[in-house]
């Protein structure tokens, strides 16, 4: 991994700076509680976008191209071309029969290939479908530069790409039945695609309709994945804490070191981001950050795009969501702001979820658990790409188990609503001694903490089998309090079903802070993380926070803890090498402390 200096990083500022043009919107008072405000967002005026097109486009040899009279079953592989004439190394698989095929585009995970995934491309071959894959752009063989699924490059890479293959009259395929899915920075292009699922080939002489898509753990709001503030409605008012370990191991992953390929495969403004967010102090009025911000929340994530929200909802293009409760990259919220918003504007929309231990570390990825939701899309996809009874729209959450237990497709719970999920609330109370939390300057720009454990078992759903490392305990900036799950059960064991919450009073001197909380099951010799919770709290002003009561939400969990076991609650200002620490100094006097725990 090629680390920035600060001096290199300042100087591809010049270029990051030349892209933002316009007013910059004032910064906006942040609420002091997790935001409940469930359905689509307002819109927001965000700058332009920041991309870069036309850039190292190489050239498309050998050619994807069809061949007339070929036995069923062909492969083919070679190069397509983007409209921005960028050559993509593209694959599209021909299934048995006799067509016109019905095509299922796979996108792969961060830094894959059009070789990636290849045991789901498997099994939609043999159901019947031509499969296309592609290296998108600055990964694999492809030329150009990772834009990070960027509208207006990438997403148009996924529409051109469909469209090129559908133009070749020798692949013999159906445009009117094309569905969209992958795992990861895939299942982030996948919700992209609704934003226009009718779209002209490139020749115009077709007409390509997506009907279905299926994005499996993914990012909605890319911005509130890579920096929480504790508001998930609400990401871009004020910035929370970078995760730091993800957000690095993936940007080292990326990295392309390719002799055919002698140029970098990472943009300058690219890199000039990732030097500023890991040097800097995340701030709303920096302009930096503030086109960060409107990059990564306005122009690659499908919960900011109002286009969505006023049209292309309205379309009602089924989608199959899953989304990992152990996923500390892409958690449960990602899923949740979208299946609620969805359905407060279309309360019929066709959207199946499937909340399950799948997904990113620290999710298991248990192969019978991955099987299973697998082949719960799968006649699902059928309905719309063959014909048939579509299944009713469903909630499914499977319960989740530690590692060495296997999965069982009895533990899993079906139901139609959220707020079906849980039937109660628990609640516990501390009133002890206010506790305070010292954070001093406790990530210096001297050195970033690598954590290799994040890229292990994410891109294709493996088994994953690694031991997180444990979070950083500053001994002055940390407090935990303890319950027995009887204590909050009433006698027996304890169901958590959703996300628990932590309100507290606190008095910070300071104007930033972040709080961090961890519920832990302590069972013997054993500890279990069942979930954890950040939320960032700033002051507009040079003024401190002072007193605020402050309720932080968890990414939740589907967890049972049994009558005897201890439930601990941690609340930090350090949860590293997950998050970075605030390097702003604070002291936070917290007080009355409640856990709520919805239950069934």
């Amino acid at each position: 991994m090629k680390q920035l200096g600060l001096l290199g990083v300042l100087l591809l500022l010049v270029a990051c700076q030349a892209d933002q043009t316009g007013p910059r919107p004032q910064a906006i008072a942040v609420p002091t509680t997790a935001s409940l405000d469930e359905g689509p967002p307002s819109e927001y005026p965000f700058g332009s976008d920041t991309y870069r097109p036309g850039v190292f486009t190489g050239a498309p040899l050998p050619p994807l191209v069809c061949q007339s009279g070929t036995a069923d079953g062909a492969t083919y592989d070679g190069y397509l071309v983007s409209a921005d004439l960028t050559s993509l190394d593209a694959r599209l698989q021909i299934p048995s029969g006799t067509g016109p095929f019905p095509l299922v585009t796979l996108i792969h995970g961060y830094a894959g290939s059009k070789n990636s995934s290849g045991d789901i491309a498997s099994k939609l071959l043999e159901d019947g479908y031509a499969v296309l894959r592609y290296s998108t752009r600055g990964f694999g063989d492809s030329w150009g530069q990772v834009n990070l699924a960027d509208l207006n490059l990438e997403i148009v890479d996924l529409r051109t790409m469909i469209g090129r293959v559908m133009d070749d009259p020798n692949c013999n395929l159906d445009p009117a039945k094309v569905a969209v899915t992958g795992a990861s920075y895939g299942g982030g292009h996948s919700w992209l695609a609704l934003l226009t699922p009718t779209f002209p080939t490139p020749s115009g002489t077709k007409t390509v309709q997506i009907v279905a898509v299926a994005p499996i753990a993914p990012w909605t709001d890319l911005f509130y994945s890579l920096l929480p503030n504790g508001r998930p409605n609400a990401s871009i008012h004020g910035f929370g804490g970078l995760k730091l370990s993800f957000v690095n191991g993936l940007y080292a992953s990326g990295i392309r070191q390719d002799a055919a390929r002698p140029y970098p495969n990472y943009p300058d403004y690219f890199i000039a981001w990732h030097g500023w967010i890991n040097t800097t102090e995340p701030s709303s009025v920096d302009p930096v950050w503030l086109q960060i911000r409107d990059g990564i929340a306005g122009y690659r994530s499908i919960y900011w795009q109002q286009n969505f929200w006023d049209n292309a909802v309205h379309n009602r293009i089924p989608i199959f969501q899953v989304q990992g409760f152990t996923d500390d990259l892409f958690p449960l919220p990602e899923a949740k702001r979208m299946l609620l918003a969805i359905k407060q504007v279309e309360p019929n929309y066709p959207i199946t979820s499937y909340f399950v231990d799948v997904g990113h570390p620290r999710a298991s990825n248990k192969p019978a658990e991955v099987d299973y939701v697998l082949n719960l899309i799968r006649p699902w996809l059928a309905a719309y790409l063959k014909g048939g009874t579509p299944p009713a729209p469903k909630i499914y959450a499977a319960l989740t188990r530690p590692r060495d237990e296997g999965f069982s497709p009895g533990n899993i719970l079906v139901f139609d609503t959220w707020d079906q999920f849980s039937t109660g609330t628990v609640s516990k109370e501390w009133q002890g001694q206010p506790r305070p939390l010292v954070n001093p300057i406790t990530f210096a720009q001297s050195g970033i903490t690598w954590d290799p454990f994040v890229m292990e078992g994410s891109e294709e759903l493996k088994p994953y089998a690694e031991i997180a490392p444990a979070p950083a305990i500053v001994s002055t900036s940390y407090g935990s309090y303890k319950v027995t799950a009887s204590q909050l059960s009433g006698g027996g064991d304890l169901t958590i079903a959703g996300q628990p919450t932590v309100t507290l009073d606190a008095f910070v001197a300071g104007h930033r802070v972040q709080l961090n909380v961890r519920l832990i099951e302590e069972a013997g010799s054993a500890e279990y993380l069942i979930t954890r919770g950040t939320y960032t709290l700033e002051s507009q002003t040079a003024a401190a926070i002072a007193q605020q009561t402050i309720v932080i939400p968890t990414y939740g969990n589907y967890w049972m803890v049994p009558a005897s076991h201890t439930i601990r609650l941690e609340i930090s200002n350090v949860d590293s090498p997950y998050l970075t620490p605030s390097r702003e100094p604070s002291t936070t006097i917290i007080s009355h402390v409640r856990l709520d725990v919805p239950i069934r």
